[in-house]
């Protein structure tokens, strides 16, 4: 046997220590005791203590321990993980700054090759407008949403349409706008160079969203942590995979689910139990976990705090249920929330963004009826040579803070569509006309809203206005539905750009979480977002 040096005596007694410190506070912990550490060779005092927290040494705690078991399953690429982090604006501003390179190496290379070549502007201020018209095109036809990163169909027919759109638009504000001329061959290559470079980069930044998720621990009730991961189950590969869940003892006093319209015969599908609240330390070094979401039911316990501060400890975020939904599906989990919600949501918004916003319906009312004016004759025309009747068709809608008012429309039924009481339209609903398909394809049907704008009875960005008949009903079996009457309906919104019409009342019940989600974030850049998607709807026929 090998002898041991005295050099080597300190450091084998000091981690010998350490190893009968970390098991003597283990088992201490499981008796329901902590005793206070004490360095070797000394007396260490014991220190009664409640029952509390698992938590591991901090130098080898959490994220560290998680950093080691991932390596020890493979390194990841430092690029993909950057791709899969880059938020949607990132994108936007990396297309436009890439067409504007292109721009500028192709003048170059034209310039190089044809010394009598020159362009009517340089090659900044052409730049400046095939980037542009190229990152609009992207955010009209939704290439920069985090959804289409999830699917290869998406990213490719979304590029396609975005640079094929990008560059027609650009070559007609050149000519209408500056009365002058680029070169074919430039858009060929800018077009060519953006395909070869943006799109392979896009299914690289794919392959590292859907090759990972992020692993997520759900603490709270097991029925509103069902409830939560059958939204889940609605996002189209979701980036975030629930691992299971802590529970929690139930206060005194409190029974049932936990959540606002929960129960345990509702959800998804059940998940594993992983311990109590007290074990959270462990369970989050031992899963491995990245996210944790609390029940908002159970975020007001001393218990669940002193959870979250251990898993803070362990560098792993945490975020309440309803925010967590909210920022990974642009909704709100509508029958998990409750009056504390609202509460810090602030809904009313502000007098200044109202204001504003009042204008920019006045302005867009009354342009888009002398505009939409050329329309209405040949629309008119075509209705009423196809069916009997008026071509504009009135009906009762419920609008602000639950007042009735009466919507103006193109007809796209038959006359006798109701005959059997209101219901809502189905997909190929057969009360349909040709002429009214096509009207509720491009959604043309519903310019005569704007003088419901230009009245005040509408916005032009908002949720859709319901019939009373059908709002009566919802509010019945929907938490919270009278609560999207806080702002004016509108002739777009959230909800629309994502759904389209909905024909039941699970698609009622879906787009009332995109409403509050506008209820909650709406402002100018967002009202300028819907509109700008809602045109790629338009050219693209409305779902």
């Amino acid at each position: 046997m090998r002898k041991i040096g005295t050099a080597q005596r300190p450091v084998l007694e000091e981690a010998g220590c350490k190893m009968a410190i970390l098991a003597g506070s283990r088992i201490a912990a499981n008796a329901g005791d902590v005793s206070s550490a004490a360095p070797c060779g000394s007396a260490a005092r014991p220190v009664r203590e409640p029952r509390s927290l698992t938590i591991l040494p901090r130098p080898e705690s959490g994220r560290a321990n998680v950093g080691r078991f991932r390596q020890a399953g493979g390194a990841e690429s430092p690029v993909k993980v950057l791709l899969r982090h880059l938020e949607p604006i990132t994108w936007a501003y990396f297309d436009f700054l890439l067409v504007n390179g292109f721009t500028w190496l192709w003048y170059v290379l034209m310039v190089s090759g044809r010394p009598t070549y020159a362009w009517v502007f340089g090659p900044w201020m052409t730049g400046l407008i095939f980037g542009s018209c190229i990152t609009l095109a992207g955010l009209v036809f939704g290439l920069y949403e985090r959804k289409t990163l999830c699917a290869r169909t998406r990213i490719l027919v979304r590029s396609a349409l975005t640079v094929g759109a990008g560059l027609v638009l650009a070559y007609a504000c050149i000519f209408l706008f500056f009365y002058g001329s680029a070169s074919r061959w430039l858009g060929l290559a800018v077009g060519a160079m953006y395909c070869a470079t943006a799109l392979p980069l896009r299914l690289v930044a794919h392959g590292a969203v859907v090759s990972r998720s992020r692993r997520a621990l759900c603490v709270g009730y097991e029925a509103s942590i069902r409830k939560l991961a059958a939204f889940l189950e609605r996002a189209v590969r979701p980036p975030v995979r629930i691992v299971g869940y802590v529970d929690i003892a139930r206060e005194s006093g409190r029974s049932g689910s936990g959540g606002a319209g929960c129960s345990p015969e509702e959800g998804g599908a059940r998940l594993p139990r992983l311990g109590r609240i007290e074990d959270i330390g462990t369970v989050l070094v031992r899963h491995q976990i990245d996210e944790v979401i609390v029940g908002s039911e159970v975020t007001a316990r001393p218990d669940v705090g002193h959870a979250v501060l251990a898993c803070l400890d362990h560098r792993c975020r945490v975020t309440d249920q309803p925010t967590f939904v909210e920022k990974l599906l642009g909704e709100v989990p509508a029958e998990n929330i409750d009056a504390q919600w609202f509460l810090l949501a602030d809904v009313q918004g502000s007098g200044g963004y109202e204001t504003a916003k009042r204008v920019v319906d006045v302005v867009v009312a009354v342009v888009g009826l002398a505009v939409a004016l050329l329309l209405w004759l040949p629309i008119v025309l075509a209705i009423r040579l196809e069916s009997r009747g008026p071509a504009l068709f009135r009906q009762k809608r419920v609008g602000l803070h639950g007042r009735e008012f009466t919507l103006f429309k193109f007809r796209t039924m038959r006359l006798d569509a109701e005959q059997q009481g209101a219901r809502w339209a189905e997909r190929n609903d057969p009360r349909v006309t040709r002429v009214g398909r096509w009207l509720r394809l491009t959604r043309l049907d519903e310019l005569p809203q704007l003088w419901n704008i230009l009245r005040g009875e509408m916005s032009i960005v908002g949720p859709r206005p319901e019939r009373p008949e059908f709002v009566e009903q919802l509010s019945r079996v929907i938490p919270n539905y009278r609560q999207r009457h806080l702002i004016k309906p509108g002739l777009t919104g959230w909800a629309q750009i994502h759904l389209g019409y909905g024909a039941t009342v699970d698609d009622a019940r879906r787009k009332l979480g995109f409403d509050l989600y506008y209820l909650k974030h709406r402002s100018i850049d967002l009202d300028l977002s819907i509109l700008i998607r809602t045109l790629g709807t338009f050219l693209l026929g409305a779902r």
